[in-house]
């Protein structure tokens, strides 16, 4: 027998740690009270086409009217790497169908996991169905060969309930329904080999479990509870409802989008959103600087708006060269409106954006008292980006970051990175900083927003507490970024000479 290498050579493989992802900006949702395929118990389905959404939905439904409006708007978010989320607001009381106990066990892996049963020739476990505690044993595992052939096997054993493998887990369902439908987790028999814990169903395993309970009717809920429990699901990014938003909806559903990073499309209609006064909701919104929330007019109601719009909006690759837009002059799937010059000057003074055409050409009209959606959109997405990429330098750093210059120059070089890569889109852009704010050595402040929009700086080490020390905290870091902006209008003079 020869000797080992690694009396001479040994070699450790450190694998690489999974990342985390930036959050996807161009997943959007259109929340429907409609009675359909969704409810409380299924709260969402999401979308890359719309016949899915027909298929779903039928052809005649509200959901599809908006979702074809949606798929038309060229491009739209679907187009890039986004997904068109259908949310449920159960905007009337609802009547829910009792359900029936249910234990489920974690994903597993089959190969492993089959290795682990096909060892064992005497398998058992008791476990609670109904009340009544159930003895099962001698399972001989030996001549399985998958998941399915372990589901058969069990499944046999056990009355009063199904046990079936679905997607790489084991799901033990109870035959009744109501308060009375009740299951327990594996638990060991006392002879035979325990399978509970291999099959993720013991407690402590990573098992789900969810006792029954009887019909009930749920009261109607509010649009702010219908837009918590969506994004408790799905993390989306934009939003609007199918169902008229009322005027005192708006203030909480306001806020509720700028705590959640969440843009909020809404449409009004009448000419009382076009004047100034504590009674319109958009005026209040544009005063409380509430910028996540977009408002739209549209002096015929056409709520479509707001979902053509949202869809044209969510368009940025942020890893692509200058793919950053504007909203402004941007063509929708709806049809534009006319308006009168009076009614465009107050739409642009309380912060209503409109569809209109100029020259016969359907146009977006924009405007600056709330921000533009799209300051609001490449800011929530930077802001991401930062906290995303500063984490996964941190989690992937296979030793540590020191505190030290070293260290504290990753962090910042990391900063620097991404701030980059927004430039590279067209977020952010070298100028001339025109705050009166800034940090640092002024000169260099200066110079790095002019000759690459943005500067990064951190605090000395020398000067931080002893206690952040003691926290393991970095020093604080500081960025200023240069905005892009975009050209909205111009202003030409024309000298004539005879």
């Amino acid at each position: 027998m020869t000797a080992s290498i690694t009396n001479i050579i040994n070699v450790a493989l450190i694998p690489e740690g999974q990342a985390a992802a930036r959050d996807n900006m161009n997943v959007v949702a259109i929340m429907t009270s409609e009675q359909g395929v969704l409810s409380t118990a299924e709260r969402y389905r999401a979308y890359r086409d719309s016949k899915a959404v027909e298929a779903d939905w039928g052809t005649a439904s509200a959901v599809s009217q908006y979702a074809n409006v949606f798929f038309d708007t060229k491009p739209n978010a679907v187009n890039f790497s986004g997904t068109l989320i259908i949310g449920f607001h159960r905007g009337a009381a609802e009547t829910v169908a009792a359900t029936a106990a249910i234990l489920r066990g974690p994903q597993l892996q089959e190969a492993s996991t089959m290795q682990a049963l096909q060892a064992i020739s005497n398998g058992s476990f008791v476990v609670d169905v109904d009340g009544i505690e159930q003895t099962v044993a001698s399972l001989d595992f030996r001549t399985a060969v998958d998941f399915d052939d372990v589901a058969t096997l069990i499944n046999t054993e056990i009355a009063g309930a199904d046990f079936v493998h679905e997607n790489g887990r084991f799901i033990l369902t109870s035959s009744s329904t109501g308060v009375a439908s009740v299951l327990g987790y594996f638990t060991e028999e006392g002879a035979g080999e325990f399978i509970g814990n291999i099959l993720g169903l013991s407690d402590g395993s990573g098992a789900f479990l969810r006792q029954g309970f009887d019909e009930e009717t749920l009261p109607a809920e509010t649009k702010l509870e219908a837009l918590s429990v969506l994004k408790s699901e799905v993390n989306y990014k934009g939003v609007c409802f199918i169902d008229l938003v009322l005027d005192n909806e708006v203030p909480t559903i306001a806020a509720w989008a700028g705590a959640n990073s969440v843009i909020f499309y809404n449409v009004f209609t009448g000419a009382n959103y076009l004047t100034i006064g504590t009674t319109n909701p958009v005026w209040q919104v544009r005063l409380s600087g509430q910028s996540n929330f977009r408002c739209l007019y549209s002096k015929s109601g056409n709520r479509k708006l707001a979902v053509t719009y949202m869809a044209r909006t969510h368009t940025v690759n942020f890893n692509a060269e200058n793919s950053a837009i504007t909203m402004n002059l941007k063509t929708l799937a709806v049809p534009a409106e006319e308006y009168s010059q009076t009614e465009i000057n107050n739409a642009k003074r309380v912060g209503l954006d409109i569809y209109t055409s100029v020259k016969d050409v359907p146009v977006v009209l924009t405007s600056h008292a709330n921000d533009f959606v799209d300051n609001v959109y490449n800011l929530t997405a930077f802001v991401d980006a930062v906290q995303t990429d500063m984490f996964n330098l941190l989690k992937l750093t296979g030793t540590k970051i020191a505190q030290t210059r070293d260290g504290v120059n990753k962090l910042i070089d990391q900063g620097e990175k991404t701030t980059r890569g927004f430039v590279r889109a067209g977020v952010f852009a070298p100028g001339t900083w025109s705050s009166p704010d800034s940090f640092g050595d002024i000169e260099t402040f200066l110079r790095n927003i002019e000759e690459n929009g943005f500067y990064w700086i951190a605090g000395r080490l020398a000067d931080q507490p002893q206690s952040d020390r003691q926290e393991r905290k970095s020093p604080v870091l500081q960025a200023a970024v240069k905005n892009a902006g975009a050209i909205h209008s111009v202003d030409v003079i024309i000298n004539f000479n005879l």
